[in-house]
């Protein structure tokens, strides 16, 4: 059942976040200009006008009490949940909150902003769509992707995906399925596009660029992604 939009549901930005990266293990708080990096991203996230609250979503691995232990300082929920099964996670975490929607975010983007957040959930809660996103064209920077979705588009896509690949990337079953899903496309405004600047973390030397750009702003920790664009664009 879809949820009434003429009343604005309270909707949560759940950040999936885990040690166990492949490519670069516990990416998810290494440090930053002093700062784990998922410290970094809650807390750009915190000013969020529409958001109703941030959840942690990690798993029940022992390695991820550090993620549980990071979320607490900063005074954020953690809910753990499957360990590879990142689509059950969300499900579980929505079915046992009773949230109608969600915004869900990557935490390995650590330098996403709460106004990306923003533009994407009001665009989701001024259109009749399963889900909005700002990630499937290329048109923002790599590592700001945001995506709204409804609690019953979510329990669709678990019904329905089997794939591996569909239980990890929790929502792709509905980007292949696009004629059972109603699905917006957020543009990016003319000042955030920079589609070739790389803003996550998947390896070092991501994570080397997000220092270097962390310590040019340093120790302003509030920059926006605007500004971080047009540092970006002036030094090509």
């Amino acid at each position: 059942m879809r949820f009434t939009r003429t009343i604005q549901p309270a909707v949560p930005i759940l950040v999936q976040a885990r040690m166990g990266s492949q490519r670069l293990p516990g990416k998810v708080l290494a440090d930053i200009c002093g700062r784990p990096l998922l410290t970094w991203l809650l807390e750009r996230l915190r000013s969020s006008q529409l958001a109703s609250e941030i959840v942690v979503l990690t798993t029940t691995e022992p390695a991820d009490d550090a993620v549980v232990a990071a979320a607490a300082r900063s005074q954020v929920e953690a809910m753990r949940g499957h360990p590879t099964d990142v689509l059950e996670r969300y499900g579980a975490a929505v079915r046992t909150r009773g949230d109608e929607a969600l915004v869900r975010v990557s935490g390995d983007s650590p330098l996403l902003d709460a106004r990306t957040v923003d533009i994407v959930l009001d665009r989701f809660l001024r259109s009749d769509v399963d889900i909005a996103a700002n990630h499937r064209e290329r048109e923002w920077p790599v590592g700001t992707a945001v995506e709204a979705l409804t609690a019953d588009c979510l329990a669709r896509i678990q019904r329905a995906a089997t794939d591996p690949r569909h239980r990890e990337h929790v929502t792709l079953y509905a980007y292949e399925h696009p004629d059972d899903f109603a699905i917006a496309h957020v543009p990016a405004p003319s000042e955030l596009i920079a589609p070739s600047l790389r803003l996550c973390v998947d390896s070092a030397d991501d994570l080397a660029a997000v220092r270097a750009l962390c310590a040019q702003f340093a120790p302003r920790q509030d920059f926006t992604l605007a500004e971080i664009v047009s540092r970006e664009v002036a030094a090509t």
